[in-house]
């Protein structure tokens, strides 16, 4: 599992891939530095709440669905699927490995845009929150967005679509329901996870895209427990799959 691992890391960490994520990131810090701009009078972890939920947190599912196709689809579209099966590696193997490497490069990722959040919002020292909470919300959710992406690519031809309208689509409305809707939502549980202090200077069309409408009262430890165990059967059933059934280069993809 090391080499496919390393090799789809590198591949995903090339700066061609990342540099539309730094500029995210960029963005980020611009937004939490003039968030008091949106509404006066909010402190720092205010700021960086707000932001955080805003971009990423919501950000997150995209570069994993994006990411999560570079495992299968993109090999089954670019017809290389047959060389990367020749590899004398076992099936389940490989697929772990190359998941592993996405859910560590959406981790990366996630965690540049929260540190550049944290400076926009004043560095360190000026917010308020328990970090290990996010860093914890953010290596979950990675692998829980991996896993069932992983799946969807499997199944289904053209995965990204289906990816992306679960990331903006559902994901933008669950968490904002009622708790019992919310616990069906990999964002919610993120919520949970990281147990953000209550905010000031929120916009209510902004904190519905955010999610956080919703009063969240899922525990952080259950939530955690969930997407963990989540992640594992979800990345079982994809290793089975892709074990059991065969894949070939697509002919219509040009």
């Amino acid at each position: 599992m090391i080499i496919p691992f390393q090799f789809l890391l590198k591949d995903a960490l090339r700066f061609r891939k990342m540099i539309v994520w730094l500029l995210l990131a960029l963005g980020a810090m611009t937004l939490a530095f003039f968030w008091d701009r949106l509404s006066q009078g909010v402190t720092a972890t205010d700021r960086y709440v707000n932001v955080v939920n805003l971009l990423v947190f919501r950000l997150l599912p995209l570069a994993s669905a994006i990411y999560t196709t570079m495992v299968v689809s993109q090999e089954v579209e670019q017809k290389t699927i047959v060389y990367l099966l020749t590899r004398p590696i076992e099936r389940w193997k490989l697929l772990v490995g190359r998941w592993g490497a996405t859910v560590a490069a959406v981790t990366i990722i996630s965690l540049i845009g929260m540190v550049a959040t944290i400076i926009g919002s004043g560095g360190f020292g000026a917010v308020h929150i328990q970090y290990w909470r996010d860093l914890l919300a953010i290596c979950l959710g990675a692998a829980a967005y991996g896993s069932l992406f992983l799946f969807v690519t499997l199944i289904f031809n053209r995965a990204l679509i289906i990816c992306v309208l679960f990331a903006f689509g559902w994901e933008s409305s669950v968490p904002n329901l009622a708790t019992g809707l919310q616990k069906l939502s990999i964002l919610a549980h993120m919520q949970a996870v990281a147990q953000h202090p209550d905010t000031d200077g929120g916009k209510k069309f902004l904190e519905g895209i955010a999610g956080v409408l919703g009063q969240n009262t899922m525990s952080g430890t259950a939530s955690a427990f969930t997407l963990l165990v989540f992640s594992v059967v979800m990345v079982g059933l994809s290793a089975y799959w892709f074990t059991t059934n065969e894949y070939i280069p697509r002919e219509d993809s040009e």
